[in-house]
C-alpha cells in the first residue's frame, strides 16, 4: 500500500510545472547545491521510481509484498553508487612533497561538507562579499570561494586577488568581507601592514594549506581585527579539523579520528568516498576530538643518528627574527645534513651557524644556507620541498 501512495506522489511531482520529488529532496539533503545536469537525472530517476513503486504496489496487491523488501534497498544502493560515479569532480593535488596526483571525488561529498559549514554563519543578518586570493580549481579553493557563497547566497568578486593594495581596495569598496586566502598571502600582506591603513570590516577568515604560525596568526588578528580559522585537510578527505591560533586542532564533529601505529593521522569521515583515509602527518592525540599536528611524518629526518622535527626546527628559526624559513634533507658522501633557506636579510654562513647550536644539537646544525626575498611556494601557499632542495644543488 505504501509503494502505491509514493507512485501517486512520484507521478504528480511529474506533471507539467512540477518539480521532480527527486529533485527537490536532493535539494534539501544537498542545501540546494546541485551538480550541473542534475535536473536532467533526478527527472529521470523519479520516473523509475514512479515505475518501481507502482509495480511494487501492484505486486503487494497480488500478496508478493516481501519483494519490494529486497528490490528497493538494492536499488537505492545501486542508484547511489551509480550517482557518486556520475557526479563528479576532478581537482590535481599540489605536489608539495612529491608528484602531483590527480583526485576524482563525488560532488555529493563536496555538498555535505558545504553544508555542514554553512551552519556555523545561518544565522547572520547580512551577507558579506567574499574575496579570495585562491583559485577555484583547487578543492579549497571550489568549496570556500564557489560552492559556499551559492549555498548562503553571499555575493562574491570574480577577481582572484593578488596583492595586498588590490585587497585593500575591495575591503574598502564592501561593507562586510568574508576572506578566503592562504597563510603565504597573509605573511607578505603582514610585512607591509604598517603601510596600509586596513578597513575593520573582515568578518571572518579562512586559511588552508600551509599552517599558520602563531605569530602570524595574532598579527593578522591585530591588523585585520578577526583570527583566521585555519582548516586542515587534503584533497583526498576534505576538511577534517580546524582551529585559531597555534593551539590544538579540533575535528569537525561528522568526522572521526585515530592515531596509527607509526603516529600517523586516520580519519573516518563523509567527507570522502573510502571507509577510511590515513594522512602523512603525524600527531598526538589529546582525546577523541582533538589532537596536536607534528607535521608530515617525512619530515622527522635522521641526521648524526639524532631524530629531528623539520617544522619544528622551522619554527625556532623564525622565532629568532626571520620573516620564514625552509629545511631540507640533503645527501653528501660523509651522510645525510640540512640545508636550510632563509628569507630575510643575509647573515654569514658561521654566524648563522653559531646562533643555532645555542638551539639545536650540534650535529644537527644546518651546514648549506640560501638568502632569499621570500620562500618560493605554490598556490596553496605550501612549499615544494624539490624547489627548495633544486637551490642548494646550482
Amino acid at each position: 500500500m505504501l509503494a502505491a501512495v509514493f507512485a501517486v506522489l512520484f507521478g504528480l511531482s511529474l506533471l507539467p510545472g512540477r518539480e521532480p520529488l527527486c529533485l527537490k529532496f536532493a535539494r534539501r539533503v544537498s542545501g540546494g547545491i546541485m551538480p550541473e545536469g542534475a535536473f536532467g537525472y533526478c527527472r529521470k530517476l523519479t520516473w523509475l521510481w514512479f515505475f518501481v513503486c507502482t509495480v511494487a504496489g501492484g505486486l503487494s496487491l497480488a500478496g508478493y509484498w516481501y519483494v519490494s523488501l529486497v528490490v528497493i534497498p538494492a536499488l537505492l544502493f545501486a542508484e547511489h553508487r551509480f550517482r557518486n560515479r556520475y557526479f563528479t569532480v576532478t581537482f590535481h593535488t599540489s605536489g608539495s612533497t612529491g608528484g602531483a596526483k590527480t583526485i576524482v571525488k563525488p560532488f555529493e561529498c563536496l555538498a555535505k561538507e558545504v553544508v555542514y559549514h554553512s551552519r556555523r554563519w545561518r544565522e547572520l543578518g547580512y551577507k558579506p562579499t567574499v574575496l579570495a586570493t585562491i583559485h577555484p580549481d583547487h578543492m579549497y579553493g571550489k568549496l570556500w570561494r564557489v560552492m559556499l557563497p551559492a549555498a548562503m547566497g553571499w555575493p562574491v568578486d570574480s577577481e582572484i586577488i593578488l596583492t595586498p593594495e588590490s585587497l585593500l581596495d575591495k575591503m574598502a569598496k564592501a561593507d562586510k568581507v568574508f576572506l578566503i586566502t592562504t597563510p603565504s598571502f597573509l605573511m607578505r600582506f603582514l610585512a607591509y601592514a604598517a603601510n596600509y591603513e586596513v578597513p575593520q570590516n573582515c568578518m571572518e577568515i579562512i586559511t588552508s594549506g600551509a599552517l599558520l604560525t602563531g605569530e602570524t596568526s595574532r598579527r593578522t588578528r591585530e591588523v585585520f581585527g578577526v583570527e583566521p580559522l585555519q582548516i586542515y585537510g587534503s584533497t583526498e578527505t576534505g576538511g577534517v579539523a580546524s582551529r585559531r591560533g597555534d593551539g590544538l586542532f579540533e575535528a569537525f564533529s561528522t568526522v572521526k579520528i585515530a592515531a596509527t601505529r607509526d603516529g600517523r593521522l586516520k580519519v573516518k569521515s563523509p567527507y570522502f568516498a573510502g571507509f577510511s583515509y590515513t594522512l602523512g602527518d603525524g600527531v598526538e592525540l589529546k582525546d577523541k576530538r582533538r589532537f596536536k599536528l607534528l607535521g608530515r611524518r617525512d619530515r622527522l629526518v635522521k641526521i648524526n643518528e639524532e631524530r629531528v622535527n623539520l617544522a619544528e626546527m622551522e619554527e625556532k628559526i623564525r622565532g629568532l627574527g626571520f620573516a620564514d624559513c625552509a629545511l631540507v634533507k640533503l645527501e653528501s658522501d660523509k651522510g645525510p645534513y640540512l640545508g636550510c633557506m632563509i628569507a630575510g636579510d643575509k647573515v654569514p654562513p658561521l654566524e648563522m651557524r653559531a646562533r643555532l647550536i645555542g638551539i639545536f644539537p650540534k650535529g644537527t646544525v644546518p651546514k648549506k644556507f640560501r638568502f632569499v626575498e621570500a620562500i618560493p611556494k605554490n598556490t596553496q601557499g605550501k612549499v615544494v620541498a624539490e624547489e627548495i632542495r633544486h637551490a642548494f644543488e646550482v
